[in-house]
């Protein structure tokens, strides 16, 4: 039982330590990789969810310090809820300004674009005749 206890502790401190990494990546990086960032916390959960199935399956509670580490264990699994609604809000936050970005980029090429003349396109050539 020590065993699986000692699973899920050290998957709690890695999930933990992934999220407080993506959670200041966007502090950090300009374009912090959200796709790599989901595919790591996703590979800590499962392993975390196969690590408590296990606990479940092959234990039963028999003393009070078992019921105090799973208390340990349901406080910290809550204090990663809490930090994936923190990566959630700048998760979206990032995307809002990705999505103004690219409508102001937008809206620059439409003005650059208006800027030429209209007869410098309609009154090229579009053939040229080399016969005499």
């Amino acid at each position: 039982m020590k065993k699986e206890f000692q699973k899920i502790r050290e998957t709690l401190s890695r999930l933990d330590k992934i999220q407080t990494s993506h959670i200041e990546s966007f502090d950090t990086d300009l374009m912090p990789d959200l796709e790599r960032q989901l595919i790591e916390r996703k590979e800590e959960f499962s392993k975390l969810k196969k690590s408590v199935s296990r606990f479940i399956t092959n234990t039963e509670l028999n003393s009070d310090t078992d019921t105090e580490s799973i208390i340990v264990f349901i406080e910290r699994i809550n204090t990663l809820l809490g930090q994936n609604k923190v990566l959630e809000a700048k998760v979206k936050a990032h995307r809002e300004g990705l999505r103004e970005s690219m409508k102001k980029i937008s809206r620059g090429k439409q003005v650059i674009g208006s800027y030429g003349s209209p007869f410098s396109v309609s009154n090229r050539p579009r053939a040229i005749n080399l016969t005499n």
